[in-house]
């Protein structure tokens, strides 16, 4: 069996560690390119690589289209896999297997020069793998037009790509935030902060017109969702669409990592 718990963190070689959500905006410490959005694991979907393992991270949220973002030359971006014993074991954040990705200044085309290193308990495994970011056009385009890399550094193989992509995280922000509210005010407002019951009526209906609880108190709703704290997802609006994120996406094979059962995580971190 296959567990991939993923975690994202940013990591700063100060001393300094910054988790990170899917978009928590940008500050000195952490411009566009250093903030990771999202981590992905799991066992590969291709029909041509089943028993791999494949991981993700996506990175310059809110990409806009027709435009190139690029890596951040000072950073090492990095997947962690840790090899543990069951899918309840507590993580400890070994890292048994590192692949580090670095890159180039982009050239006139757009495109990246970029180094893959790959360590196995502490110790760089062959020789760092050359290779390229896929520019825009061409990850638009798709297809055999991606520049896909093939490779092995010691008994470890690996296939990797980078370059833009459609974000694929879905998230309606501005419901969110209404229904946070309407929570802390309920349970945390009020008097002496017991709660405030007079703010069931303060919710607004959903994007279906459905007030918070009409299939309760009222008529009861075909859609079988008679509680509506958030908006149902053919009219949910969602905050992420028509932008895009810069991905790096890893295959290892599983019978490389020495296990069937990780931990995963990705890093980007900046010198000192």
């Amino acid at each position: 069996s296959l567990v991939a718990v993923a975690g994202v963190a940013t990591t700063y070689q100060t001393g300094e560690v910054f988790a990170s959500d899917h978009d928590d905006g940008e500050n000195d410490f952490k411009e566009r390119a250093l903030n990771l959005t999202d981590h992905f694991a799991f066992k590969s979907s291709d029909p041509a690589t089943p028993n791999d393992l494949s991981m993700i991270m996506y990175f310059n949220p809110r990409a806009l289209p027709g435009k190139n973002y690029f890596l951040n030359t000072n950073a090492r971006y990095e997947f962690h896999v840790s090899n543990v014993a069951a899918n309840t074991s507590a993580a400890s954040f070994n890292e048994n297997f590192v692949f580090r990705f670095e890159a180039a200044a982009a050239d006139a085309t757009g495109v990246q020069a970029v180094t893959l290193t790959v360590l196995k308990d502490g110790v760089v495994q062959g020789t760092p793998h050359s290779g390229t970011t896929t520019g825009y056009a061409d990850s638009k385009a798709g297809g055999a037009s991606l520049k896909i890399f093939s490779d092995s550094a010691g008994d470890i193989n690996f296939k990797y790509f980078i370059g833009m992509r459609a974000d694929s995280f879905t998230f309606d922000v501005v419901r969110f935030f209404q229904v946070r509210k309407f929570l802390a005010d309920r349970f945390f407002g009020g008097a002496g902060g017991a709660g405030d019951p007079t703010a069931v009526g303060r919710l607004a209906p959903n994007c279906k017109g459905q007030g918070l609880l009409a299939g309760v108190l009222g008529t009861p709703e075909l859609d079988g969702d008679d509680v509506n704290l958030f908006n149902p997802p053919e009219c949910a609006p969602d905050f992420t669409k028509n932008y895009n994120v810069t991905a790096i996406v890893l295959n290892v094979p599983i019978a490389d990592l020495g296990g069937t059962i990780f931990d995963t995580w990705s890093t980007v971190s900046v010198a000192q």
